[in-house]
């Protein structure tokens, strides 16, 4: 099945997953991911609003669903809306680029040797919530903070970061 969904992603065929999403929805309507994948094939087709109504009821019966929650939140914001926008059984957690993200992110290199990509270093967070910051909102943060040393800013998710005033020694 992942295949086929594979297969009309790569293609960009939105029209076409939605249809091969909703004819496996509707054969396994108990099924969480079916309808899951269904309100996501709506949000890459550009149905948002079809997106948000597939997973209303689903929502309600599994309140903490998360992946649910990003569908939902995903279209909210594609309609220019805002989390406060839908009636949450259970509020998704959302993670927005704060001092506490660059705080963290410092209180982990701290006691590294060796710098990380800002790609590993945003992943660090995916389990926190719904980031409602890209990796380049972390780079630019991090490359305005004194506390860090961005090496190869040009090369964006890959540039690799430190903490300042840190050696790095190259093991012989």
């Amino acid at each position: 099945m992942w295949e086929i969904e594979h297969e009309f992603r790569e293609k960009k065929d939105y029209p076409g997953l939605v249809e091969y999403c909703k004819q496996r929805a509707g054969r396994l309507p108990d099924d969480p991911y079916a309808q899951y994948y269904l309100a996501e094939a709506y949000v890459l087709n550009g149905e948002y609003e079809k997106a948000i109504e597939s997973l209303s009821e689903h929502h309600k019966h599994h309140p903490d669903n998360p992946d649910y929650h990003h569908v939902i939140l995903d279209a909210l914001y594609a309609l220019g809306k805002t989390e406060d926008d839908f009636d949450w059984v259970q509020r998704p957690v959302i993670v927005r680029m704060s001092a506490e993200i660059v705080d963290a992110t410092y209180e982990f290199l701290r006691s590294r040797r060796k710098p990380h990509s800002v790609d590993e270093l945003y992943t660090r967070f995916v389990m926190e919530g719904y980031l409602l910051f890209t990796e380049e909102d972390l780079l630019k943060a991090l490359s305005e903070d004194s506390r860090f040393v961005v090496e190869d800013a040009e090369a964006g998710l890959f540039a690799k970061v430190r903490v300042a005033g840190k050696r790095h020694t190259r093991r012989r």
